[in-house]
């Protein structure tokens, strides 16, 4: 295991990336528990594989290798034009399968080697095809696709577990890499040899769907438990003979206690349940010989002190414009755009992915989250000073999108390391709006950021004109076309609703009465906030089992679609409205109003939190089984889809829990290519920790605690999803800059019209693609449970 503190010391805390660390990767635990008990060649000789794509390909008996130059001076045919969104091609090796049954086998296992040249991380992609009675790949093209990252360019060998993936009737494979651009533009050569590939089954496959633990282990927190809140372990209870379990700390029992017995909707479960320890220490689980790993009973500065600097040194990875040592030089200067006569400059911030486009609502919300972390770690000044420095490069490029009049440059479609030559054909052309929604949401991102800024700031009296500005901006293009929100569907506030609008306008000009003390924004706030509530639940619906519920919101005062995410997620901005106004509020009898509502909120948060257990994932909300009548919304809020949808919205309703007349709780949402819900789980915890200290309920406190815990182990697979954090965390889909420590993917999906996680190996798009906008929201929740934990 690696001295963590060295290797933070060694990059000059986060001035070049953390050394990977897989010592604990699923990958590697994956090769060293394997019993293969079949196993037989793919194919006999590789001189039967077709070439696909660009380049070329040279076959063997025993290889087939790919080779390409890393660019090309046109597009692939069948390319937008204008290169949105595209790389310069794929070269690929295809073999064709005669509708084989592979049902009996559970993996794949082959030996990579590269010989590349200036290539940004060196990666293959293999894709199955099945057309058996599920069709892989499915309509959206993200099922059946998996990316593996060379560990070097040496030889090694690779596992790709395929258990859970229909195989019935295989129709082909492809093995192939993209053509992606090079290191500094210099010259480069795409080179992967193939040998060595087997069918294999494998006794110890790993399951990745449904809610049971993994066989024969304890399912905990691999981030610890705070000692105030719930601490519990799972267990798949038919695995155990055992009724009791063991608390230790170096082998000595601290706590002993029976294994209960719990049925809920998710199944029949084994919990352990040592809540009643509160002392900090370093202890694991133990059940006869099964053990955990190590984890820590403590405070959340201290449990997620690691997590903080790992989160940032994924944002710092994912830098734009900047060279990162060991992943690529300064990059994508070429990305401009004509305005008013001039040339404008978009590099900067954060790539927004696992690919490389760029988004300028997203690097304000990692901005904001890097300040808000900041102001919680005072006290580590090493740790505060960095978190600043890294947001200080965010509000640069907040800044230097500015135009004229609320015009900002918003965002660049792109997949590719472009050759920094204005003028080309790889340029990319980024988008220019002015929208009234976005530039309420980056002011209220600036003010927040001020109000936590001393007051001796150097930037800070620049900061504060650029907000009372754009505030007005923002106000001036409301006032012409109201909650109209029309950019194109490429922009990361599309499926902005009233109520959300609504509630960021409040948020944004509470925010701003406290920075100025002017009369003009409480007015206003007091007016947004008082129409957000008319989006509220406030009667109650009664439901099957007698319990009426309300506090929820809608998408606008009509109260016909509730207000819920699929993957864009901003719930939490409706707790910030109520914090924020409360805050800016001098009327006293209105507050005590709106305490009712917010009351209201913490209760539906509550009622969320019941419909996954034991595990502490938050369902995903309530929903009525005609929202897809309402077109315009569903077509808002679902991304990429076709009528089809329609229906299948109908089918994964019926696989949520019915509370009521036409009422279904999902515990994952509804949505169809853009799926991985992480995102929503960090943005409802951030709303049950602010709601929680706004209104002193403990309850909803560890309820945000808890979808921490998801995220990191406590999950149906033991998984982290952090890699390098935990135990057991898997490669992901960050093809463009390789592994990162810290990295965060979009989050856990479903598979079809099922309502029960999916976490299989392969790690396409969007589920296991890495996203900055995670670790921005980690940040932030983490930042809100240190800030009640220090009684601010």
């Amino acid at each position: 295991m690696r001295d963590f503190k060295q290797d933070l010391k060694a990059t000059g805390y986060i001035h070049r990336p953390l050394p990977l660390d897989n010592s604990r990767s699923f990958e590697k635990q994956q090769l060293e528990r394997e019993n293969i008990t079949e196993r037989r060649p793919l194919t006999k000789s590789f001189q039967s594989w077709q070439q696909r794509g660009r380049g070329e390909i040279h076959k063997t008996d025993a290889t087939v290798t790919l080779l390409s130059p890393t660019r090309y001076d046109s597009w692939e045919e069948g390319a937008p034009e204008d290169g949105d969104y595209v790389n310069f091609g794929d070269v690929g090796a295809y073999l064709s399968i005669p509708r084989e049954d592979w049902s009996a086998f559970t993996q794949i296992k082959l030996d990579i080697s590269a010989d590349c040249i200036n290539v940004v991380n060196p990666n293959l992609t293999i894709t199955l095809e099945n057309d058996g009675e599920i069709k892989i790949p499915d309509i959206y093209n993200r099922e059946g696709t998996h990316v593996i990252n060379l560990e070097g360019q040496a030889k090694r060998t690779y596992v790709l577990d395929i258990s859970n993936l229909p195989r019935d009737v295989v129709t082909g494979i492809r093995i192939f890499s993209g053509a992606n651009g090079s290191y500094m533009n210099l010259t480069g050569q795409l080179s992967y040899t193939v040998s060595d590939l087997y069918l294999e089954k494998n006794e110890q496959f790993t399951s990745a769907k449904g809610w049971q633990a993994p066989k024969n282990q304890i399912v905990f927190s691999h981030i610890g438990y705070h000692p105030e809140y719930s601490k519990t372990a799972i267990i798949n209870r038919e695995d155990f003979s055992a009724t009791t379990f063991e608390l230790k700390t170096e082998d000595q029992i601290v706590f002993q206690s029976e294994i209960q017995e719990t049925k809920a909707e998710t199944g029949t479960f084994g919990l352990l349940d040592f809540s009643e320890v509160k002392e900090p220490g370093t202890y694991y689980l133990q059940i006869n010989d099964t053990k955990t790993p190590e984890f820590q009973i403590g405070t959340v500065s201290n449990l997620k002190a690691h997590s903080l600097w790992k989160s940032l040194n994924f944002i710092f990875c994912e830098r734009c414009g900047c060279p990162v040592h060991g992943i690529h030089g300064t990059c994508h200067e070429d990305l401009t755009v004509e305005y008013k006569g001039s040339l404008v400059s978009f590099n900067g911030g954060w790539h927004d992915a696992g690919d490389l486009s760029q988004q300028l609502v997203q690097t304000a919300e990692v901005t904001s989250s890097l300040f808000e972390a900041a102001e919680t770690v005072k006290d580590q000044p090493e740790l505060y000073l960095r978190l600043i420095e890294e947001g200080e490069w965010g509000i640069d490029f907040i800044l230097k999108t500015r135009l004229d009049g609320g015009d900002r440059v918003t965002s660049a479609g792109i997949t590719r390391w472009t050759d920094n030559r204005i003028g080309t054909m790889d340029d990319a052309v980024p988008r220019i709006h002015n929208s009234p929604y976005d530039n309420f949401l980056i002011t209220g991102l600036l003010a927040k950021i001020i109000k936590s800024l001393p007051k001796d700031y150097a930037m800070r009296p620049q900061l504060l004109q650029v907000v009372k500005e754009d505030y007005q901006y923002a106000l001036a293009g409301f006032e012409m076309t109201g909650f109209k929100h029309e950019p194109i569907f490429w922009e990361h506030t599309y499926n902005t609703s009233k109520s959300l609008f609504l509630a960021t306008m409040a948020w944004t000009a509470a925010l701003m009465y406290q920075l100025t003390i002017e009369d003009n924004y409480q007015e206003q706030m007091t007016e947004w906030f008082e129409s957000l509530l008319e989006c509220q639940e406030q009667e109650g619906l009664q439901l099957t089992d007698g319990t009426v519920l309300k506090g929820m919101f809608y998408r606008d005062e009509t109260h016909n679609v509730f207000q819920h995410f699929n993957h864009q997620a901003r719930e939490h901005l409706y707790a910030l409205a109520f914090e924020e106004v409360f805050a800016a509020s001098t009327n006293q009898e209105q507050v005590a109003n709106w305490q009712e509502r917010a009351n209201d909120y913490g209760d539906y948060l509550d009622y969320l939190g019941q419909f996954t257990d034991p595990y502490p994932m938050y369902a995903s909300g309530i929903y009525k089984e005609d929202e897809w009548q309402d077109k315009e919304s569903f077509y808002k809020q679902h991304l990429l889809v076709d009528e089809e949808a329609e229906t299948s919205y109908q089918e994964q309703l019926k696989q949520g829990i019915q509370i009521g007349e036409g009422l279904y709780i999902k515990r994952f949402p509804v949505w169809f290519s853009f799926r991985g819900n992480n995102g929503i789980l960090l943005s409802m915890g951030k709303s049950a920790a602010v709601m929680g200290r706004l209104l002193d309920r403990q309850k909803l406190l560890d309820k945000g605690h808890q979808q921490l815990q998801w995220m990191v182990g406590k999950n149906p697979f033991g998984q982290s999803m952090i890699y390098g954090e935990g135990y057991n965390y898997p490669q992901q889909y960050s093809v463009s800059s390789g592994e990162i420590i810290g990295e965060m993917p979009v989050g856990m999906q479903t598979f079809g019209n099922e309502d029960q996680p999916y976490w299989p190996q392969f790690n396409n798009a969007t589920y296991k693609e890495v996203w900055v906008g995670i670790a921005g929201k980690w940040l932030s929740l983490v930042a809100e449970l240190i800030k009640y934990e220090k009684g601010d």
